[in-house]
């Protein structure tokens, strides 16, 4: 399997790093855009990574090509390119829109829109496709959990929830001072914390019913039971919602 990777940042090395944990027999041709990144890639999978001179050699010795640059560069970089129909790209890029970009290089075999995020590198976590091909959601299986879109709005409406984990990290870095201020050693209430969070999430994944289902298995008068009371009549929760409608609006304007 030959994979190329145009724009060698965070996400896309991220990525990469996934499929050559795999263990699957492949090669990873990079760009040599952002040389740090694409040099590292290289010296830790000598004998899978390799870095392209330009960006068309990834495309012309690519069977998949991984697009991953910013936005605002992605139709200028494929206006230099030259694809041909049988390449197979993966839109990394948030907001490409793939109907202009089949416009923009011609027709392929797969043009599709792919949110990984960084933990793709240890192959966990969520990868989402829109739309859904069969062979799209094969390889990146390797990666984690595919979900799939079935229209550009559903994707957008699960990228934006993409943008709760800088939030979801200063919470547990809040919980954690709070718990380090009453005595608790740091690393005391990291390891409970992270081992209890996730958890909880792997319940919340197994649960059958409704997750306010969930939510409901508490002591009448209990600890849960004053805590999600306090935070809902504070309209501390109502918050997060009203924060994702306001990413969502940026990433519909992309």
């Amino acid at each position: 399997m030959k994979i190329g990777l145009i724009g060698t940042g965070i996400i896309g090395s991220a990525v990469m790093t996934g499929f050559c944990e795999s263990g699957s027999r492949l090669s990873i041709l990079v760009s040599p855009r952002t040389r740090e990144k694409a040099e590292r890639l290289r010296d830790a999978y000598p004998g899978k990574v390799r870095i392209a001179r330009d960006n068309q050699q990834v495309v012309d010795e690519s069977e998949w090509i991984f697009l991953a640059v910013l936005p605002q560069q992605a139709m200028d970089v494929l206006r230099d390119l030259r694809f041909t129909p049988e390449k197979k790209l993966i839109s990394l890029v948030p907001g490409l829109d793939l109907e202009e970009t089949v416009r923009q290089v011609g027709p392929l075999a797969v043009c599709v829109d792919v949110v990984p995020l960084p933990f793709a590198a240890r192959r966990v976590g969520p990868v989402v496709l829109c739309p859904p091909v069969p062979e799209v959601r094969e390889l990146l299986s390797l990666l984690g959990t595919v979900v799939e879109a079935e229209t550009p709005e559903q994707m957008a409406v699960l990228r934006t929830t993409t943008a709760l984990m800088s939030p979801y990290y200063m919470l547990l870095a809040k919980v954690v001072a709070w718990c380090r201020e009453k005595g608790v050693s740091e690393e005391q209430a990291r390891t409970y914390l992270t081992s209890y969070w996730g958890a909880l999430g792997q319940m919340a994944a197994d649960f059958p019913g409704p997750l306010e289902e969930l939510a409901g298995e508490m002591t009448p008068g209990g600890l849960n039971w004053q805590a999600l009371n306090h935070l809902e009549d504070t309209g501390a929760l109502a918050e997060w919602q009203s924060t994702l409608e306001v990413i969502l609006e940026r990433v519909k304007n992309m």
